[in-house]
């Protein structure tokens, strides 16, 4: 899907959207085949900040990754 058509958010977001780093926290990850559904635009003075946001509803238990 190209940037333009995808819906994007400043200041904040709906609730059922979220971060990589937010799904983390609840210990889910985006699906393998899940993509972002909306952006994320966020000013931190000077700078601008753009990350995706991902359906909570479609995401999957984190797969924790085991060192060998």
């Amino acid at each position: 899907m190209p940037k333009d058509n995808i819906p994007t958010y400043q200041q904040t977001h709906p609730p059922d959207l979220a971060t990589i780093d937010a799904l983390k926290v609840e210990g889910l990850q985006p699906a393998a085949s899940q993509t972002v559904a909306a952006l994320f635009k966020l000013r931190t003075g000077d700078r601008e900040h753009l990350c995706g946001l991902y359906r909570r509803a479609t995401a999957v238990p984190l797969q924790v990754k085991e060192s060998i």
